[in-house]
């Protein structure tokens, strides 16, 4: 992978994400043919994931099936530092960082995207799922974020809970 690099440098540049093998719930999120990070999920049965970025990993996972919250933790600690949750019945939910910071993320069901935004809504990363017999994922960073930067895993959850709502669709 990829050493050093933000997310803010990618910047105006187009970021895929592909599913290694058919049937195989593992992905890369290249930009060209440089590796910027790796989604490992946990259990074949499971919706939980680890990302893989630069020397960084993290668990993104339900902490019950009972409640509509996703928490994110570092991988080998205990305590989750962040998490989302949905705005009521809106297409919208808030990411809860350290220090009291907040990422928004907006899905839009008829245009077939999704955005990661500050809580302001000013646009960070636009993202689009591309049809293929592999999954493939589209990722345009509009803006430098020193939150993106620091939370690169921010665009990937949007990825995660946008695949979670189609399989639950179908």
């Amino acid at each position: 992978m990829e050493n050093e690099k933000v997310l803010s440098d990618y910047l105006g540049q187009t970021l895929q994400l592909i599913q290694l093998k058919f049937l195989k719930r593992d992905y890369e999120l290249k930009c060209g043919d440089a590796l910027i990070a790796k989604i490992h999920h946990l259990k074949w049965y499971s919706s939980d994931f680890e990302v893989e970025w630069n020397k960084n990993k993290w668990e993104i996972y339900k902490p019950s099936i009972w409640k509509c919250l996703v928490e994110i933790k570092e991988s080998g600690k205990q305590l989750p530092f962040a998490s989302y949750s949905r705005t009521g019945f809106k297409l919208e939910g808030i990411i809860d960082l350290p220090h009291g910071q907040k990422l928004k993320l907006v899905f839009r069901i008829f245009k077939g995207d999704y955005e990661v935004q500050t809580i302001s809504g000013e646009r960070l990363v636009l993202i689009k799922d591309k049809c293929s017999f592999k999954d493939k994922t589209e990722f345009d960073i509009q803006q430098r974020s020193e939150l993106l930067d620091k939370y690169p895993w921010s665009i990937l959850l949007a990825w995660h809970l946008t695949q979670q709502r189609r399989r639950r669709s179908s």
